[in-house]
């Protein structure tokens, strides 16, 4: 949720002259920026280079490195895995003064309880504050972006001409959303000057400025080509998450949602945690659990190792594929827990006949890595028909397959078999199509005209006790009248179709002398016919503040506008009777 202290969208800055995207991803992130006047000739860091792996890459791994008594010297990316590697293997106990926290984005979308409070775990089971890492991720990518090419080359651009846009992925919730706006005001970033970009809603503008461009030039790989009225699905399969929206194409360019957004936590990381398991299965817990905490080099390279293995299963012509394993440490460790060797912990498991150890490589079967991904080809497989069971009557042809995982010739191939009638594009660098398309969001924010609500919105009320309509339970005595308390008043259904800017107002007033605000207790439901707001499906967005200029004895009313249709929840207020406006805050309590 944003607020504003007046009736202008908090992404409507005036006169910005460059739009710059934050994609923290699960895995992978990065960022990129144009100019105002050359909005399509997007710049991104170029690569990012690991001096310990020898790696060079468009996007830097989301790893982090924080020092845990100054919190000002951190490292992101690859210079936290170099550095952090450093030293662990000199010895010195340096590494000790350190949180490493490593693929920590999709906490936001398990988490039940996503509150400023909430507490991250690091690879050695260390926790800090869970804002403070992520405030600190986002304040790493501006500061790269800031040191690396803005003071170096672009020395005009001050702060204040930078438009801020940070990609979310659609499935998230209404808490996660404000707690990921809330981290980049900590990170230095203006609330005024930063908008919110849904991942696949990204993707879908990258996509059509792709088809622009080959329309006007003939360049490119052909992508395909959407006419006015016509009906698509992205499909975003990246790190951590599926996310999936279905669009129609309207007139000039423009685009309304034909459902809300579906997805679930089937994405890249899904498929390592079948990997993890499969050794877990073998090793036990206790030897996994030693590899993190007492080999923490080399359970990171092990991540590593895996993130490019993953990527080589699904040559049908190979009958196995290699895997490096750091075979000393969970020799060490299984010989610590009782496990003998690790090539006889693998040989008296059930996978004996599928993995074979090579000194340090470990030979799987190919049938068997196939085998891993399956359960997650079949989950995204079910996704994409739940959104289509969801506009049934719809023709759609188009699937636009996106995002980091997109290229994995397994997924491709389940997705082509069990869809064999759609026409499957995946355009140019699709693992740059939400961060180049978030840059495209910043500069046309109209490009969606209505969403689909994913939640039904109300407020905590106390209203008259209704003895016929209330729970006795919750009958209170308020200066001298019977009220109901926590009851929860619907201010927008589930599944409602809003041209963005869509408003439902809402008048309040003071009830004390002097009264300096007026707080408002917002709360989104799974179920529009919620009565109270601890039921089952129900949590607390945040509380709303509205601050009260010049405070006096007498009653003072606002004007509380909330304002769907947009990537978030945007909420106004202002005051009758004052020529300035008012400020309002929202708190995640």
């Amino acid at each position: 949720m944003a607020t504003s202290s007046d009736n202008t969208a908090p992404d409507a800055i005036s006169s910005p002259l460059i739009v710059v995207a934050l994609d923290l991803g699960t895995t992978y992130s990065g960022y990129a920026f144009s100019f105002i006047d050359r909005p399509d000739e997007i710049l991104t860091n170029g690569t990012w280079n690991s001096q310990k792996y020898h790696l060079a890459s468009i996007k830097t791994p989301t790893c982090l490195m924080i020092n845990k008594t100054n919190k000002d010297d951190y490292r992101f990316g690859y210079e936290a895995e170099d550095d952090y590697a450093d030293m662990q293997t000199e010895s010195t106990g340096e590494a000790d003064n350190y949180f490493f926290f490593d693929r920590f984005k999709m906490e936001l979308h398990v988490q039940k309880e996503v509150s400023e409070q909430m507490l991250l775990y690091d690879v050695k089971g260390q926790s800090l504050p869970a804002i403070e890492v992520f405030s600190t991720a986002i304040k790493a990518l501006k500061e790269h972006l800031w040191t690396i090419h803005i003071e170096k080359n672009m020395r005009d651009i001050k702060m204040q001409d930078i438009k801020w846009v940070l990609t979310i992925p659609a499935i998230w919730s209404a808490k996660s959303k404000l707690f990921m706006r809330r981290c980049a005001e900590m990170a230095g970033i203006q609330s005024k000057r930063l908008c919110i970009a849904l991942e696949p809603e990204a993707a879908a503008l990258y996509c059509q400025q792709k088809q622009r461009t080959i329309d006007e030039y003939g360049a490119g790989r052909s992508i395909a080509k959407i006419g006015q009225g016509a009906n698509y699905l992205v499909i975003d399969i990246g790190g951590g998450t599926v996310d999936i929206i279905a669009h129609k194409k309207i007139i000039h360019d423009k685009v309304e949602e034909l459902c809300s957004a579906s997805g679930n936590d089937c994405g890249g990381t899904r498929i390592d945690r079948e990997f993890m398991q499969m050794i877990k299965t073998i090793v036990g817990k206790n030897v996994m659990e030693g590899l993190k905490k007492e080999y923490t080099l080399d359970y990171i390279d092990f991540i590593r190792v895996l993130e490019i293995f993953k990527r080589g299963v699904g040559n049908r012509k190979k009958a196995t594929i290699n895997m490096s394993i750091p075979v000393t440490a969970l020799n060490d460790l299984c010989k610590k827990f009782g496990k003998g060797s690790f090539s006889e912990a693998v040989s008296q498991s059930d996978y004996k006949n599928d993995l074979h150890i090579k000194a340090n490589v470990l030979q799987v079967q190919m049938t068997l890595a196939r085998e891993k991904f399956k359960s997650i080809t079949d989950k995204i497989v079910k996704e994409i028909e739940n959104v289509l069971a969801r506009i049934e009557g719809l023709t759609i042809d188009t699937f636009y397959v996106v995002g980091g995982c997109s290229e994995s010739s397994i997924i491709q191939e389940a997705i082509k078999d069990s869809f064999k009638s759609k026409h499957i594009v995946t355009p140019e660098e699709p693992i740059l199509a939400v961060l180049k398309g978030a840059v495209l969001f910043g500069h046309t924010p109209d490009f969606v005209t209505s969403r689909v609500t994913r939640f039904a919105y109300g407020r905590r009320i106390r209203p008259i006790f209704n003895e016929l309509a209330h729970d006795i339970n919750r009958k209170v005595e308020s200066d001298g009248e019977f009220r109901c308390t926590n009851v929860f008043d619907l201010l927008m259904r589930k599944n409602t179709r809003c041209s963005v800017g869509s408003t439902q107002s809402i008048e309040y007033h003071t009830y004390e002398q002097n009264q300096a605000k007026v707080t408002v207790a917002v709360y989104v439901s799974e179920n529009d016919d919620t009565e109270y707001v601890d039921e089952e499906g129900c949590e607390k967005l945040g509380e709303l503040v509205v601050d009260i200029p010049n405070p006096t004895s007498g009653r003072r009313y606002i004007n509380v506008d909330f304002h769907f249709g947009g990537t978030e929840l945007i909420v106004t207020a202002t005051v009758k009777g004052e020529m300035t406006p008012c400020t309002a805050r929202f708190e995640l309590i």
